[in-house]
Order: C-alpha cells, then sequence, then structure tokens
C-alpha cells in the first residue's frame, strides 16, 4: 500500500461527511474518485466504515441483566 499523498489530505476531511451522506454531489464525485484509485484512502474507508457497523451492532444489542447488575455493584465499590 502507498504513502498518502496531497489529495488523501482532502479525501481525509472529506471521510466522515462521506460516511454521512453529507456531501455536496461535488464533494461526493471527488471522495469517490480518489477513494476508487488510492489503496491507502480506500482502505482508510474500509475501516472506519465497519467501525461504524460494529458500534451499530454494539449500540443496538442488549446488555444482560446479569452483566447489568455485575457493573452496578463495581460502580459502587470505585
Amino acid at each position: 500500500m502507498k504513502e498518502p499523498c496531497v489529495d488523501c489530505d482532502k479525501c481525509e476531511e472529506l471521510l466522515q461527511p462521506f460516511l454521512d451522506r453529507d456531501l455536496t454531489e461535488s464533494e461526493r464525485i471527488e471522495a469517490e474518485a480518489h477513494l476508487s484509485g488510492c489503496a491507502y484512502c480506500n482502505t482508510r474507508y474500509r475501516f472506519e466504515e465497519d467501525l461504524r457497523r460494529f458500534v451499530h451492532q454494539a449500540a443496538s444489542e442488549r446488555c444482560p441483566e446479569q452483566l447489568k447488575q455485575r457493573l452496578a455493584e463495581l460502580a459502587r465499590e470505585a
């Protein structure tokens, strides 16, 4: 994988808004063009996308009651 380039700095600025789908049409096209040709930024993009998916999944799972009780006990002991 190659090192980041000058265009990677711009892509870095656009990455989170791109994932949030909060870019103008021209910014989206610019980000997609860069991601399609830059292995470095594409790897970062896939990591961020996977991380978001993991956090969303973890946040939507119910915490077992036994774990909640244990965490409450630990909080009281602290």
